[in-house]
């Protein structure tokens, strides 16, 4: 009897920190792979992967996507510009890759038919990088490295349930003290910095 409550008390403590700790564990794998594959597709952007050319618009198309959420549905429109691809290199690096045939881009804008467009084939795409896209990517990139550092602390101390620690108690359990506590301040701190500025940015541009 004497000993019944100390286990229940043991219990109680040791299932929250489990459960924050798989929240913690989904959010670093969150943050690692879209921060990866975003940070993959940048190297487009500045001609270290993929291959550059020039879409001449055949006809531009607007579709509506559908988004659903808790409160609103609403469609999104999407513009579709479809056209001849040519790479600005061949096969075999020489000038000028052969055509590609209805290629599509999304542009977000519609051009008249005989416009060219710089744009970039990917593994599976092509791509306008252009400076919104590169925005997006930053902001995304910046996401995801909070993502990976509040997994982090998540796996650490525990918290992210409701019935886990408490941040200050949660502060309190990181190891090694003051000094790995400003490593999330400091990696944290100006990723979201830069996280809130891209966003910005992407929505004047």
């Amino acid at each position: 009897m004497p000993t019944q409550p100390f286990i229940r008390t043991r219990s109680s403590t040791r299932l929250p920190s489990s459960a924050g700790r798989v929240v913690g564990a989904d959010l670093v794998l969150a943050g690692l792979f879209f921060g990866g594959m975003t940070a993959k597709d940048l190297g487009y952007a500045n001609g270290h992967r993929g291959d550059a050319g020039t879409l001449t618009v055949k006809e531009c198309r607007t579709q509506f996507d559908r988004v659903d959420s808790s409160r609103h549905r609403h469609a999104r429109p999407v513009v579709t510009c479809s056209g001849t691809f040519r790479g600005d290199r061949g096969d075999r690096g020489d000038r000028g890759g052969a055509a590609v045939e209805d290629a599509t881009v999304d542009t977000g804008a519609k051009f008249e038919p005989g416009k060219r467009l710089a744009v970039q084939k990917t593994d599976y795409r092509l791509v306008m990088m252009d400076e919104r896209w590169t925005w997006r990517s930053a902001a995304i990139v910046c996401v995801s490295v909070c993502a990976l550092v509040a997994g982090l602390f998540c796996l650490l101390t525990g918290f992210g349930t409701r019935r886990g620690p408490g941040f200050r108690e949660a502060w309190c359990r990181v190891p090694g003290g003051p000094v790995v506590r400003a490593v999330p301040v400091g990696v944290g701190g100006p990723a979201a910095l830069g996280a809130g500025a891209a966003l910005l940015v992407d929505g004047i541009v």
